[in-house]
Parts: structure tokens; sequence; C-alpha cells
């Protein structure tokens, strides 16, 4: 499936980073997730959450996971849904919103050419190597 609005994310994304003053990874996703501005999302009790959604096939898979859930709670507040978000967003969707949080586009660009790989970047911004490499195709950075 192809995400029908990845220049809505990205711009979504950088105004999340901006709210949370966020200038360079790793971005800190359980912290957003628990403490959003005014007029985000209502704070989850993760203490309540099942860890059943936590999927882990690397170090930082657990990362990819609390993104997946902060991806849904931008998605479905009051703030995400004036800057164009809906709540029935498809799971690849979340999933390429989830990567561009963990990865925002201006973030990457200024890693310099020969450090844009997914082994370096999985390193620099604490995602599983795939989601580096996947990020990096959303991108457009043209890695095979």
């Amino acid at each position: 499936m192809t995400v029908s609005t990845p220049g809505l994310f990205d711009a979504v994304v950088a105004e999340l980073m901006d709210a949370f003053e966020v200038d360079r990874p790793p971005v800190p996703v359980e912290l957003m997730l628990k403490r959003p501005r005014p007029g985000m999302w209502r704070e989850p009790n993760l203490g309540d959450m099942s860890l059943s959604f936590i999927q882990v096939s690397s170090p930082f898979s657990p990362r990819m996971s609390i993104a997946r859930l902060l991806a849904r709670h931008v998605c479905g507040c009051p703030w995400g849904e004036a800057r164009g978000l809906r709540r029935d967003h498809a799971d690849e969707e979340i999933r390429y919103l989830a990567r561009a949080i963990l990865m925002p586009a201006r973030m990457v660009a200024v890693v310099p050419g020969a450090q844009r790989d997914p082994l370096d970047l999985s390193a620099r911004f604490e995602v599983p190597e795939s989601d580096a490499l996947a990020r990096l195709q959303d991108l457009g950075y043209g890695v095979d």
C-alpha cells in the first residue's frame, strides 16, 4: 500500500517537533506520549496498557511500538485533526507516521550523505535498521 499523504505527515511531524522543542535525535517519543502539550491527546496511563503491542525484533523495536502508539494518538486528537489527520488511517500510514516521528525529514536531511545509511541511522535515531531503511526510502534517498 502506498501512503496517500506523506507530505501532510511530514508537515505534521515538523510541527510536532517544534511543539515539543525537539531538534536532534533521538526523538523522546515516550516522554511526548506521556506529556502532551495543551490541546493534544489525553495523557495515557502506560501502566494500564498491555505490553503485547510491543514487537521486539531489535533493541530499538519497543521505540517503534511506542511511536506507533503516539502516531495513533496524534491522528485521533483535536490537534492532529485540526491539521488534517484522521482517526482511521490505515496501518501502513500509521507505520509511515511513526517512522516520520522517530526520523523527522529535517533531521535526516542534515545527516551527511556518507552517514545516511540504515545501520548508522539506526544507531543515531534509535530505530530498528529495517525502519531506518524504510524511512530513507520514504524520503526518496534511493537506498536499496
